[in-house]
Parts: structure tokens; C-alpha cells; sequence
């Protein structure tokens, strides 16, 4: 999927789960947690960045320009790591890999006279993943970009809501909506990474199944075609639809 409609699934998946939207007498959220609306915001859009953070092994990813030149290393350094794109990043153990970088950044606490407890590695965490969630904006220059990161980061280091988890959750839902969209599209992913265990000649000879599941060891259920398809934008338009109402009703 392109950045854009990763980063739109991401704050979709984070509102369907977290909030209680209805429309009418239709649920369209589960409500897990109770938060105010800006705790609500920050957290569509610190998921919404996390459902960029598998793309940090593509130096040339939206995430690469979204906060120059930090985002340049940190996408060089993770891709050299997991073995190039759609390869450890996309992983089972890139989806661990993340969430156990949250649970660090959630676990640091600092009490102040001033301001109570603050969470000074999810703020910079935070800052991190609010810029690439701005940067799928294509306007936006680099300098807006950090202004609009700080400004969240700090508020989310300052203000988390009661459940001290949800930055945790936020990161988990992004990472896993963004591998499980990639599945969604021709290429696929490899979960078992670094194994890799291709399919049989005979496999991928088979009708409607054979591009399921990949020589290199990647698996997919290709229903939005390829990447940037018109399934793929249709799937997007309903998403940012979606965000855009529960946002509102929340």
C-alpha cells in the first residue's frame, strides 16, 4: 500500500477499536478506552505514523523525508538491518521488534512538581511517528513538519490518559495494520522472516490460489491488486471517510 492509505488505516483501525462511534442507531466503534478528544486525536495520529514504521527499511519511503535528516538514518540503519524492503520489517519479528521499542518508551516515567508524571521517551517516540503521519500530507515542508511533531509529542508526554498503555496499543495497531494491508496487495509479505519457505512449482500454477502464497517465501491475498491500484484508493476514500466521521462523533 502507499503511505498515505497506510497511515489513513492506521488511525481508522486505532478509532474503530478505541472509541465509540455511532452513527444512527449503527455502531461503528468498540470503545475500549475512555478518553478526552484530544487524547483521541493524538492517538490516531501517533498510530497513524506507527502504520508507517514498517516502511522504515525503504530509504526512499514518505517516512525517509518526514523529519530530515533523523527519518533518513533511522530508515538507512533499519532497512540495512532487516534485509531490504518488505523483508524483517514485515515480519513477525519486525512487529515484535516495534512494539517492544513502545513498551521501553511507555515503561520511562519522570514525576515532576510541575507537571505530574511525564513520559519523556513516548513524547520523543511520539514526535517520531506524528511527523511521518504529517509528512503522507505531500504539502507539507520539513520545517511544518516539526513544528506539528513537537507540539504533539509534548502533549503526548504531558497528557496520556488514564490507561497508561494506550501509546503501546497505538504503536501495536499501526505496525499490524500496516503489515496485514501490505498482505492485501500483490506483493505480500514474508511473516516467517528470515525463514523462508517458498511455495511449489505446482502451487503457484494453480488458478486464483498460485499468487497466494510466493517462491520467495511471501504470502498474500492480493484483493486490492497492486500497489497504488484503483481497489486500493476506493478502500482509502471509505477509510478516510470513516476517520473523518468517527473523528467528529468522538
Amino acid at each position: 500500500m502507499m503511505g498515505g492509505h497506510h497511515a489513513v488505516s492506521g488511525a481508522a483501525a486505532w478509532l474503530a477499536i478505541t472509541t465509540p462511534v455511532t452513527v444512527g442507531s449503527v455502531n461503528l466503534g468498540l470503545g475500549t478506552f475512555q478518553m478526552d478528544r484530544w487524547e483521541t486525536l493524538a492517538g490516531a495520529i501517533v498510530c497513524a505514523g506507527a502504520a508507517l514504521l514498517p516502511d522504515a527499511d525503504h530509504h526512499s519511503a514518505t517516512i525517509a523525508r518526514s523529519l530530515p535528516p533523523i527519518s533518513s538514518i533511522f530508515t538507512r540503519i533499519i532497512g540495512s538491518a532487516s534485509g531490504g524492503h518488505r523483508n524483517g520489517t514485515h515480519s513477525l519479528i519486525g512487529i515484535a521488534f516495534f512494539i517492544f521499542l513502545a513498551w521501553l518508551a511507555n515503561g520511562w516515567d519522570v514525576q515532576t512538581a510541575a507537571l505530574g508524571t511525564v513520559y519523556p521517551a513516548a513524547a520523543l517516540f511520539a514526535i517520531l511517528l506524528i511527523s511521518f503521519a504529517v509528512k503522507t500530507m505531500k504539502f507539507m515542508p520539513p520545517l511544518l513538519c516539526w513544528i506539528i511533531a513537537l507540539a504533539a509529542g509534548t502533549f503526548v508526554g504531558m497528557n496520556t490518559p488514564a490507561e497508561n498503555q494506550w501509546f503501546l496499543l497505538a504503536v501495536a495497531i499501526g505496525v499490524i495494520a500496516h503489515v496485514l494491508g501490505d498482505m492485501l496487495t500483490i506483493g505480500g509479505c514474508n511473516l516467517l522472516w528470515p525463514i523462508k519457505i517458498g511455495s511449489p512449482r505446482w502451487f503457484r500454477r494453480m488458478p486464483v490460489f498460485g499468487g497466494c502464497w510466493k517462491s520467495n517465501g511471501r504470502v498474500a491475498l492480493p484483493i486490492l491488486g497492486e500497489t497504488g491500484s484503483t481497489s486500493e484508493w476506493l478502500l482509502a476514500t471509505g477509510l478516510t471517510t470513516y476517520v473523518g466521521i468517527a473523528l467528529i462523533v468522538a
